[in-house]
């Protein structure tokens, strides 16, 4: 087969660009989730594809809405008294200057077919519903360049957000997208494509409102007055009660388990020796993470299951239908209880004492008072988990897990949340706690659901297959709609 040509890059910017620079301070969570991942997803359509023209300026016309995508993703200066955004580790947005580095633009062209890489929807439902996608590729549909803060120290000339388009040899087509998590969560990156999308099929309505930017409306939800040198120790103890981890990554050269490829990141997320000693930066109480736990040797594969809407359904219902169980658990709560029931199972803890976890993503927009809109941009989530005994993790009797979980997400009420973002702005660096946790006793869980990701059309039909863009981890579950062709959730 011959080779594919090079690639094509360059940097877009949005069509209206500003006179003066704009500096915006990120939200007190979104400094949280520097140390996260890219935020991303592939869509994989079989064509026919839109022109290069086409995609590009409706694109152009999209970030006229979004302009500090475009902009250089850095630091704050540190100062010592400021205001709680200017404290070490919280990250900022810089746009309207001649140096912005812009959003990349890539396209990519290959001489493989769609049907060479996923099947079609109903292909993967067939059988037992489950498609294992270990070998999806999905290396070839993200640029290579690095994004700011990448590794917590560079971001001068680098792109917050990349965008790659591949063209195939059957005339189908994928569009790629990865951002620098401080920016986007996966539920303002959808903000973004359905815009997108929209604009490219000549300004059709969007299924979302227009992107509301505005990192503060978070941070004033934080209960008290977060810009004093201190913390309130009401807040802190009322934070510390939630069932929040604290990992510390900062204890590398304490534990010999401590992968040593992450050093590098630990290191950069320390503070200048000069405020190691500052009286507004306390270091706040950890708990060493349990390395031991976390074999990285281990190959991970990737299967994506189907559950139909008559399964969550029923699901449901079986689980309300427990002696004991909560009448007001969810959908969503039955299948986690169902998934870590299967995981914890597999894992042989049909009989073991020891804890295990199911950490979950939870996003603070509707957990707030009065809520934050579902086009609130940024990166507005944490992690919660529910703790048990292997044994009871494993119980095919679903109950008590399921109102377990929902005894969990009922705790984050608009009080909780408040103390819980004083106590974050207070911290050292925001960067060395970690929420979760992945290997053999813990289970990490993010939901995609309501997001209408199979609902994106660039005018020429909707796609085969959406791909959120994880690592492949020990441990890791995303949650999803299915295609509206076949309806139901994948996970």
């Amino acid at each position: 087969m011959a080779s594919s040509p090079p690639s094509q890059k360059l940097r877009l910017f949005p069509l209206r660009r500003l006179t003066a620079p704009v500096s915006t301070p990120l939200s007190i969570l979104d400094a949280t989730v520097a140390r996260f991942s890219p935020t991303g997803a592939v869509w994989l359509f079989c064509g026919p594809n839109p022109s290069h023209a086409i995609l590009q300026s409706s694109f152009i016309a999209t970030l006229n809405d979004f302009p500090q995508w475009a902009g250089q993703l850095q630091w704050s200066a540190a100062r010592d008294g400021g205001h709680h955004t200017e404290r070490f580790g919280r990250p900022m947005v810089v746009h309207g200057c001649e140096s912005d580095p812009g959003v990349e633009w890539v396209v990519s062209k290959s001489e493989r077919t769609v049907d060479s890489i996923v099947p079609s929807t109903l292909e993967r439902v067939a059988g037992n519903a489950t498609w294992i996608a270990t070998d999806f590729p999905q290396s070839i549909f993200l640029s290579d360049t690095k994004l700011a803060l990448h590794d917590l120290v560079e971001y001068a000339g680098l792109p917050g957000m990349s965008v790659q388009i591949t063209e195939f040899a059957c005339g189908g087509y994928a569009i790629a997208v990865k951002m620098a998590h401080v920016l986007a969560d996966a539920q303002s990156l959808m903000v973004f494509i359905h815009q997108w999308a929209a604009a490219c099929n000549g300004f059709a309505k969007s299924p979302m409102g227009p992107p509301i930017f505005n990192p503060g409306q978070l941070d004033s939800h934080a209960a008290g007055d977060i810009d004093r040198d201190v913390a309130d120790p009401s807040y802190v103890d009322a934070a510390r009660h939630l069932p929040l981890h604290r990992f510390d990554w900062w204890n590398d050269a304490k534990d010999p388990e401590f992968p040593s490829f992450l050093t590098p990141t630990s290191k950069n997320s320390k503070p200048p020796s000069a405020c190691e000693n500052s009286k507004s930066l306390p270091l706040s109480p950890s708990t060493p993470a349990p390395w031991s736990t976390w074999d990285f040797s281990r190959p991970v594969s990737q299967a994506l299951l189907h559950f139909t809407e008559e399964q969550l359904s029923t699901l449901r219902a079986r689980t309300r239908g427990l002696p004991g169980c909560r009448p007001d658990i969810s959908r969503l709560d039955a299948l986690l209880a169902h998934i870590w029931s299967a995981i914890n199972r597999a894992r042989g803890y049909s009989h073991s004492a020891d804890h295990v976890f199911l950490n979950v993503t939870l996003s603070a927009r509707t957990r707030v008072q009065p809520p934050l809109s579902d086009f609130f941009i940024g990166s507005p989530i944490f992690l919660t988990h529910i703790r048990s005994s292997g044994s009871e993790a494993s119980a095919t009797d679903l109950g008590p897990t399921a109102s377990a979980i929902r005894e969990t997400l009922t705790m984050f009420s608009p009080e909780n949340l408040g103390a819980m973002l004083h106590d974050a702005a207070f911290e050292r660096s925001p960067q060395r706690l970690w929420q979760a946790f992945l290997g053999n006793h813990h289970t990490l869980v993010t939901s995609w659901l309501r997001l209408n990701v199979y609902d994106v059309d660039f005018g020429g039909g909707i796609p085969r297959y959406v791909h959120a863009v994880m690592p492949k981890m020990d441990g890791c579950v995303q949650i999803m709609d299915s295609s509206r062709e076949i309806g139901g959730v994948d996970r």
